[in-house]
């Protein structure tokens, strides 16, 4: 059985949601992921049909050769409107054949899917939190979206084998503001932009202190039932919330606010503190009343990796969180929901749940014969060398290890936004100076932190809790031991902190043997690691696209399969 999940746009011709893309299952087989903007080159692109093409001209597939496409939807009805369905079923070929049309019940499902299904837990609690997911039903909103109407926000779900069942909802009234809203006013107001934004305010919050006026005032609260409501209103300005909350508790900010002041930096500590605090109250109440002790979470939400290691630590329990909780990521919960649904797997408890591996590294792959023609194609200007390597992840160590950077291009590339070891830009993780080249050459804020990849066996040497579910992906943070900071400046955040990513050698050979050839000659288990792109634009996905953002950045060298590419010469 093949099965396509795509997450969709809202509604023909109109605005589409931004986070597309398709994913492809084969008889329970993770195939492909692809998320839309990977191929369109226009971040956070919304729709599928770029994704979906790819993905069947890849493995050379028809659309008549889909048993199933599965669709779910952001900013839109539970029942969706007749004439949206009428719209895929016509663009997707499907107006003969209605019933490979397989409609996910609600976008937080969907995100339930992928975040309990990718998990190594045969029982948990998810927890799936966002701006909006679906719209539940309407109150006066004349079906104009999300705005005015009652909405998926914060959803928490029990599972057990294949089945999955809702326990509650949080913040559904159409003035609540929720976990994932309340931190994008505070980013926006803050003059990050939208929530796209919201890991600039994460990192910045580790360099601001609360204001004193708001040590004791709370953006939730919980009632005698354990539900969360909010004390701040909507009203569609976020500024405008923001200063009226800030206002009622004493604080007036009359001038521009932005990461170099100290407001902005109290914000974002402020906000960041809030989230941490009401995440572990809300989970505490659900692990007393199912008695389960493993936290999925998904959603926008789950990006934040120092909210996911806070409810670690101070709940005692595991937490896992897919590499893409994102909307990208709902092709691939899509895709698993109609896997799982249409074999009926779901029909008793007693079944033993449906296990996906290799979810990481999902997206295409590319021969050296294939690079060496986008190389001759890219015509690559004076001043830089093209050569065959013989070891390419020995020649990449040593370029590392002189404090090059360079980009690295392996492999499948990674569905979500954390480049794992295959998109890759890499660094020496001992200089802070190399850091900040780093976020310059992606033109990045300075005060960024930016990643290290650590090998598994080393990683309690240098961090403490580096065992965690969550160091996999990148989706937690954790403190660096004292006494080995200053050997790896360029990885620990201002807080004494690093978002690891920890890798064994089966995960990813290659970029393992890299990091191994490094640890050998410098005695650093470890290399910096963010992913491959310029900022503002998406992570490379083809040779063509690494090729031209190697050479847009300035980088000194790029890996790209068993071929580097470097400036010809590289002073010390």
């Amino acid at each position: 059985m093949r099965i396509i999940g795509i997450n969709s746009f809202w509604e023909e011709g109109w605005w589409k949601c931004k986070g597309g893309s398709a994913s492809l299952i084969d008889d329970g087989r993770l195939v492909m992921s692809v998320a839309e903007d990977r191929i369109s080159r226009e971040k956070y692109e919304g729709g599928y049909r770029n994704a979906l093409n790819y993905i069947l001209d890849y493995h050379n597939l028809s659309m008549e050769s889909i048993d199933y496409f599965c669709i779910s939807f952001y900013g839109n009805h539970l029942v969706p409107d007749s004439d949206i369905m009428k719209y895929h079923l016509k663009d997707l070929m499907l107006e003969s054949t209605p019933e490979k049309l397989v409609l996910v019940p609600s976008h937080h499902l969907s995100h339930a899917f992928s975040g309990y299904f990718l998990s190594p837990f045969d029982e948990a609690i998810i927890v799936v939190a966002d701006n909006e997911g679906s719209i539940l039903y309407s109150a006066d909103c004349n079906n104009e979206g999300a705005n005015g109407a009652y909405c998926e926000r914060n959803s928490y779900y029990h599972a057990k084998g294949n089945i999955i069942s809702l326990l509650e909802r949080d913040f559904e009234s159409p003035s609540a503001v929720g976990f994932g809203k309340a931190y994008n006013k505070f980013t926006e107001y803050i003059g990050f932009g939208d929530y796209h934004n919201a890991g600039k305010t994460m990192g910045l919050s580790s360099y601001g202190k609360i204001p004193h006026e708001l040590e004791s005032a709370d953006l939730w609260s919980m009632d005698s039932k354990y539900r969360l409501d909010s004390y701040m209103t909507e009203s569609y300005d976020n500024k405008s919330d923001v200063d009226s909350f800030l206002s009622r508790n004493g604080i007036s900010i009359n001038e521009a606010v932005d990461c170099s002041t100290e407001a902005g930096k109290n914000l974002a500590r402020y906000i960041q503190t809030q989230l941490n605090k009401w995440a572990v109250e809300k989970i505490r109440t659900l692990i007393a009343r199912t008695g389960v002790k493993n936290i999925c979470i998904s959603g926008g939400v789950a990006q934040n990796g120092v909210m996911n290691a806070h409810i670690e630590r101070e709940l005692g329990c595991r937490v896992f969180a897919p590499p893409f909780p994102s909307d990208q990521g709902q092709s691939l919960g899509n895709a698993i929901y109609a896997w799982v649904m249409l074999n009926r797997l779901s029909i008793n408890s007693l079944l033993k749940k449906c296990k996906f591996e290799n979810f990481v590294y999902l997206g295409s792959e590319f021969t050296d014969e294939q690079i060496s023609l986008n190389i001759e194609q890219a015509a690559i200007p004076s001043g830089y060398s093209v050569a065959k390597s013989e070891n390419i992840a020995r020649e990449a160590a040593e370029l590392i290890e002189n404090n090059k950077i360079i980009g690295w291009f392996q492999g499948k590339s990674e569905y979500g936004c954390r480049a794992l070891g295959n998109r890759s830009i890499l660094a020496n993780p001992g200089s802070a100076e190399t850091r900040d080249r780093v976020n310059a050459l992606k033109k990045r804020e300075l005060f960024r932190p930016l990643a290290p990849t650590v090998l598994a066996e080393h990683a309690g040497d240098f961090f403490y809790a580096a065992d965690s579910l969550l160091s996999e992906y990148m989706l937690g943070v954790v403190k660096a031991r004292v006494g080995r900071q200053e050997k790896i400046a360029g990885a620990v955040h201002i807080d004494g902190t690093s978002r690891i990513q920890s890798l064994k050698r089966g995960q990813n050979p290659l970029y393992y043997e890299l990091i191994e050839q490094f640890y050998n000659n410098t005695g650093i288990p470890m290399v910096l690691n963010t992913s491959f792109n310029i900022a503002g634009e998406p992570i490379v996905e083809t040779p063509k696209d690494a090729i031209k953002t190697f050479l847009a950045m300035g980088l000194d060298a790029l890996a790209c399969g068993g071929y580097l590419i470097k400036k010809s010469v590289l002073k010390g």
